[in-house]
């Protein structure tokens, strides 16, 4: 009868990619040296010799923010503690109540965007969102905003009206505010930003029976909002 020697040796290596995001990773390296035969000697040409299997025991993601956080959510002078979800990529940031929005993503050479899409009540209603829009070939404010408010910008290629174009920076990264109106029923917010060197832009749309309800909790996703920058964090 052949017996293996096991001799268990762990090591513990820290590998962390550029965001911080990969959690120390154990490594269980197991070496089986000679196999003992049932006479006590060694087994010297047997084929587990000296070989060491390398196990990885754990690599969990891990972020330096925390997963969820406490929040106070106040509609129509009725104040309530809630708790928010960090959402995070490598161009933002953010925590949003999970309760009330599915949040969506698309990519292409374009660019990339986010939506937070409403759900009250587990009920989707893609007429109400917070989106959130990096265009690969926007890269300041004044590119922005010419994509926005020109002739053929953003604006009028969704026919909406303006209402209100103003410096109003209810946010540190806002740059320009422009509220507007689309038909009888919807209103919205395009905040033109730029954070850490990059420009971006919001939107907020939404019916105006929710008037009451959207705009307390798309103001958490945008007061925790940071774009780029690996030192920032919401607080």
């Amino acid at each position: 009868m052949i017996q293996l020697d096991l001799n268990l040796r762990i090591y513990s290596i820290k590998i962390m990619n550029s965001i911080n995001l990969i959690a120390p990773t154990t490594l269980v390296i197991l070496t089986l040296t000679n196999p003992i035969l049932a006479n006590g000697q060694v087994a010297k040409n047997h084929s587990l010799t000296n070989t060491q299997i390398i196990l990885l025991a754990s690599q969990k993601p891990q972020s330096t923010r925390p997963a969820t956080k406490k929040a106070t959510l106040s509609v129509e002078g009725e104040k309530t503690q809630i708790t928010l979800k960090l959402y995070q990529n490598p161009l933002f940031i953010t925590y949003f109540p999970p309760q009330d929005f599915l949040v969506e993503s698309t990519s292409s050479g374009e660019g990339q965007g986010v939506r937070f899409i409403v759900n009250f009540g587990g009920k989707k209603n893609e007429n109400a969102y917070v989106h959130l829009a990096f265009l690969s070939n926007l890269q300041n404010y004044s590119q922005v905003s010419k994509f926005i408010n020109s002739k053929n910008g953003l604006i009028a290629a969704n026919k909406w009206r303006v209402v209100n174009r103003n410096q109003n920076k209810p946010y540190p990264w806002v740059k320009q505010n422009i509220v507007f109106s689309h038909g009888k029923n919807i209103l919205g917010n395009i905040y033109i930003g730029e954070q850490n060197g990059k420009a971006f832009y919001v939107i907020t749309h939404f019916p105006a029976e929710y008037g009451d309800g959207f705009p307390p909790r798309a103001d958490l996703i945008l007061r925790n909002l940071v774009v780029g920058g690996k030192k920032n964090s919401p607080t």
